[in-house]
């Protein structure tokens, strides 16, 4: 396919599998924020927490993943040490949009 990109090919084999669950997740419920904690979707937010029980993963492992999503580039934080969320950056739109295309 034209939009798989080399470099999607290599984030796909640095993932662990929570992380493809969380990005799908994200695919599905057309997530663009995470947070820490409790909350529910809300405005195209929620949290790990919320992800952890509806997808049955440990809201710690969820976190991890979180991490790792923006160490691979899919994910991007504020600069700021005391806001903890992620934001869906182009990078994840654009590779799950080549997972899921319409």
């Amino acid at each position: 396919m034209n939009s798989v990109r080399q470099s999607f090919i290599d984030a796909v084999r640095k993932m662990d599998p929570p992380d493809a669950v969380v990005l799908r997740f994200i695919q599905e419920n057309d997530i663009a924020v995470v947070s820490i904690g409790e909350t529910a979707k809300i405005n195209k937010q929620t949290g790990a927490q919320n992800i952890a029980k509806i997808t049955g993963i440990r809201a710690d492992e969820i976190e991890v993943s979180l991490r790792h999503l923006q160490t691979l580039s899919f994910l991007d934080t504020l600069n700021n040490f005391n806001d903890h969320r992620w934001f869906v950056n182009a990078t994840c739109r654009e590779f799950l949009r080549a997972c899921y295309p319409h």
